[in-house]
Parts: C-alpha cells; structure tokens; sequence
C-alpha cells in the first residue's frame, strides 16, 4: 500500500480510500451487505486507513454498516464523514443544503452515534450552502474540533473562492472533488490551487461512477432508484444515451492499454487519478473483497512509459465530447439551497 499525506497538516493516510456511498442504499444500485462488511475487512487486512462516508448516505446507513465493520480499529485508520446536507421534510431522497451551525452540531452527534465512535479524525461539509456565511459554519466546525469530537476540518465541492473564505477562518485540510479520466473539470484550478495551499484532494467518481469498470453497454439498464438512470453525473451526461457508445470507445483504449501489461480497465483507471501528484487518495466504492484485492494490484502494477497517452488521450477527447453537450464547466450540481 502506498501512503500520501492529506494535506500539510493533515494525517497521512492510504493512497486508496474506501468510498461508502454505494453502502447507503439503491441510490447507488443494490448492494450486499456482507460482501460489503468483508471487502472493509479486505481493505484494513491490506493496509487501507482512509473510510469515508457521509449522513446523507442512506441517512446513516452506510455510516452505520462501516462504523460496525471498523469497531476495534479506530486507532489505526483515518475515518472520514461528512455534514451539511439534509433531506427534505416531505421527500427522504430528496436533499437540500444546510451548514448553519446547529445542523452541523447536531448531524455531528448522529454521525457519532451512527459510527459508534466518540471522535471524527476529518469532518467535512459535503457541499457548499450559499445560504448561510462561510464564518459560521467553519467557526461552528471549530468549535467541534475544539471539544474533540473532530481532529481535523475538511471541505468537499468547493471552489477556489469558497476555499479562500473558510481559509480566513480555519484552516481546512482536503476538499473532496470529482476527478478521474472522463472528467478532469477540476485539474486547471481548484487540484493546482489546493497543491499552492497544502490542501490534500480526496478523489471521488474514481472510476466514473462504473463507466470505467468495463462493464458498461450501451445500452446498460440501471436499476429503479439509482441516480445514474438520469444520464448525468453532476452535470456531465456521462451516461446519457447519446453519448455512452462514443465513451466507451475511448473507454477501449483504457482497456487495450491495461491488457498489455496484465491489468483490467478500473485498475489502469486508478493509476491514472492517483499519477496526479496533488491527490492524496483516490476513493472506490468497494463492494467486494476481490475489488479491493484488484485496487491493491493496481496500485504494486509497473507500468511501461508511454501506456499511458492512447487512453489518456481518448478519454480527454470523450471528456471533451461531453462538455461540449452543454454540460457546465463546474461540478456543483448536488442538493438544492434551503430557501
């Protein structure tokens, strides 16, 4: 396993880290639990130390699935979660955005109950609420870190303005974005100004949100509830019926590339996020032991210079593609505001 350091003041953690959104529910597909609870105890066997989660995950579930796995290890890894977004009154899978002080207090403490822990090492606000100033929600998650029930303060989906705001309060350790090899929105300005401010990057959408497994058609089916049915990924119409097949052509060159020296498509797809030296870890959503043996893998692979530029340069092209179906050059497309 290869460790990188979150941030400059933050903990050194595994260069994989372990996603838990698919472990909330059918938002992400059906998923079995114990394969679930064994690919955790895959990932600590192998040396993973970075968990991460969030309330809104199934409203605890996936909090709650990986804080039951991880009971006895607490000292030896680095669990992530996040707050600042809530579900709506009249629909459970419908979320808006809230980091007024007293929601983070109190999602603070259920996100506690719900790992079973007593302390949060990296605390983060899932998206950015316009509605509510900066100062008060990084002073209220000060105060947190102050009472230790947190160690460290995090953002995730933020601008490079929005980082300059919390910065002028606290001092924030990662900012958690999407960023893999069909959508690089963020590689001329936010990934380079958190590498010019000690900020670590978290790495979400890894392997496109399943695009980049090899196991997409395209004509693939998502199961009903499953946010990919709508065609886009926060913005990008990644999955989209008119754009899928000239995807996954260039998702061929991934994998004619990763065939060459003995690896499967997701494994060449994840050297490529983690080759970006400003990322501190990339996430997956393991469902599996054996897909976590693969990431493993992946990450030991020597690869050959030059392997990299025919899908490098494929899915640029595809990324390309999709941006230019009107997709917006930001990827802040999550909850709604409150008001």
């Amino acid at each position: 396993m290869q460790y990188r350091k979150l941030g400059d003041t933050g903990p050194e953690v595994s260069a994989l880290g372990f996603g838990g959104w698919p472990m909330g529910g059918a938002r992400y597909g059906s998923i079995d639990n114990d394969l679930a609870v064994a690919a955790i105890g895959r990932a600590l066997d192998l040396g993973v130390t970075l968990f991460d989660t969030a309330v809104a995950y199934g409203l605890g579930t996936s909090e709650s699935l990986m804080g039951n796995a991880l009971q006895g290890h607490w000292d030896d890894i680095v669990v992530v979660t996040k707050t600042g977004v809530v579900p709506q009154p009249d629909n459970p899978d419908a979320f808006y955005r809230d980091s007024r002080p007293e929601t983070i207090r109190s999602q603070c403490e259920f996100s506690l109950k719900a790992l079973g822990t007593d302390f949060i090492d990296v605390y983060l606000i899932h998206w950015p609420d316009f509605d509510t100033p900066r100062d008060e929600t990084m002073r209220a998650m000060e105060d947190l870190k102050a009472e230790g029930k947190i160690g460290h303060v995090g953002v995730s989906n933020f601008s490079t303005t929005l980082m300059d705001e919390c910065l002028a309060v606290s001092p924030i350790v990662a900012n958690q974005v999407g960023y893999h090899m069909l959508d690089r929105r963020h590689a001329d300005e936010i990934i380079p100004y958190c590498a010019a401010n000690g900020i670590g990057v978290m790495a979400y959408g890894s392997l496109a949100h399943g695009v980049l497994t090899g196991a997409f058609k395209p004509d693939h089916q998502f199961e009903e509830g499953d946010w990919r049915g709508t065609g886009i990924a926060f913005g990008l119409p990644l999955f989209h019926p008119d754009y899928l097949p000239e995807t996954l052509e260039a998702v061929d060159e991934v994998t004619a590339a990763a065939e060459q020296v003995g690896l499967a498509t997701p494994q060449l797809a994840l050297r490529w996020v983690l080759d970006e030296p400003a990322i501190s870890t990339a996430l997956v959503g393991f469902r599996t032991p054996a897909e976590v043996d693969a990431a493993v893998d992946a990450l030991e692979a020597d690869l050959p210079d030059g392997l990299m530029s025919a899908p490098n340069e494929a899915t640029f092209e595809a990324y390309q593609r999709l941006l230019a179906g009107g997709a917006p050059t930001t990827t802040d497309q999550g909850p709604g505001r409150r008001s």
